[in-house]
């Protein structure tokens, strides 16, 4: 029977995680020139911080009303109809032509993308999988659609590559299987389900926040060291790969210890990005960021469904509050790095990470009774 059980669990773990690998694919192949391609069609870095920030806000608001929903109407169909609103909007970032409808391209891809994520993240948690091991099948998608950047170039092949991959996300969601155990009648108060983990929540946004204000102008800065497009794509390769490995081993773990570990490393990385300039240094600083994300992201994600039953909610809550930073967190970037410098957007982002890990300290008193939470297996 056990055996049985752990049998079903590994087919949909391959299933579940071959879906979450080919939407990383298809989304870090379409995000990664993104500011390259706002620079080229003329826009400033403020502008480029804009373009991110429309992404965000509709990947935000999607993303908190589609994990609330399925809650009481079920996973699937926010799963399945979200890959399958995603490929079209991938594929409507080919009419691009101007910074004008690049931000609003953007804004589809985050609409689309939030419909699906935290539908799939409660999924995968109900049907009994490791959470690091799903997560890790994500960076494992970032990492081909990194090297495929690396590889392409064009950008508007890019966009091409995202649609096809996509789709086929949503004819692999096909098979995904909902029991009657996976259906839901909760009617979740969301204001309820945000209070219960404000601190964690607060203390990611902070983190993330400086996180996504240099993501944005990454790209710009190692150009200005001169770090070519094949290099620039390496590294974000290197990052995911190293997620891909570390999150995979991070369940096994307090999820509170390996989530301070990762706001603590976060700083360290943040302040030593600054100064660094040769290949093989940034080589190691992008491993060691993928570290520290690997840490935050899976703790993080661990606490708050391991909270209470509302898990699309709270998945939601947790992919807005990412996504309110990829909203807000490109625009700083693009304004501080335009009124100062690039540098200036990593010690932003270090003071940030510092900033939430004491945000965060008062919540680690509550670690036995969540230990005590039983995750459902079926």
């Amino acid at each position: 029977m056990e055996s049985h059980m752990c049998d079903n669990i590994n087919r949909r773990l391959w299933l579940v995680g071959l879906v979450n690998f080919l939407l990383g694919f298809a989304t870090q192949g379409s995000n990664l020139f993104v500011p390259l391609l706002g620079a080229q069609l003329g826009a400033s870095d403020s502008q480029v911080g804009l373009v991110g920030a429309v992404y965000g806000a509709a990947f935000l608001l999607s993303s908190l009303v589609s994990g609330w929903k399925s809650d009481s109407i079920g996973r699937l169909a926010f799963v399945r109809w979200g890959l399958l609103v995603s490929s079209a909007a991938f594929a409507a970032q080919l009419l691009a032509d101007s910074v004008v409808l690049l931000m609003l391209m953007r804004g589809m891809v985050g609409f689309a993308l939030g419909i699906t994520t935290a539908a799939a993240i409660a999924y995968a948690f109900e049907c009994g999988i490791d959470m690091g091991k799903f997560s890790s099948y994500g960076s494992l998608g970032w990492i081909f659609g990194a090297m495929a950047a690396a590889l392409v170039e064009d950008i508007y092949l890019l966009f091409l590559i995202s649609f096809v991959i996509c789709l086929v996300a949503f004819i692999a969601s096909l098979f995904f299987q909902e029991t009657a155990a996976l259906r839901h009648t909760l009617s979740p108060k969301l204001f309820q389900v945000l209070l219960r983990n404000n601190r964690i929540y607060f203390a990611v946004f902070l983190r993330h926040l400086g996180a996504t204000a240099v993501w944005v102008i990454l790209p710009l800065y190692l150009s200005s060291l001169g770090v070519s497009k094949f290099w620039i794509g390496l590294l974000w390769g290197v990052n995911f790969a190293v997620q891909f490995i570390v999150m995979r081993y991070l369940e096994h773990y307090s999820e509170y210890k390996v989530f301070a570990f990762g706001q603590a490393l976060s700083f360290f990385v943040f302040v030593v990005f600054a100064f660094v300039t040769g290949k093989l240094s940034l080589v190691l600083v992008m491993a060691l960021l993928g570290v520290a994300w690997s840490c935050l992201y899976v703790g993080a994600l661990l606490i708050v469904l391991r909270s209470g039953e509302e898990r699309g909610t709270s998945s939601g809550i947790f992919q807005s509050t990412l996504n309110l930073c990829n909203a807000l967190g490109p625009l700083l970037g693009g304004l501080i790095a335009e009124s100062f410098s690039y540098r200036s957007v990593l010690f932003f982002a270090a003071a940030l990470s510092v900033a939430g890990m004491f945000i965060a300290i008062p919540a680690k008193s509550k670690e036995p009774g969540l230990e005590q939470t039983v995750k459902t297996k079926i």
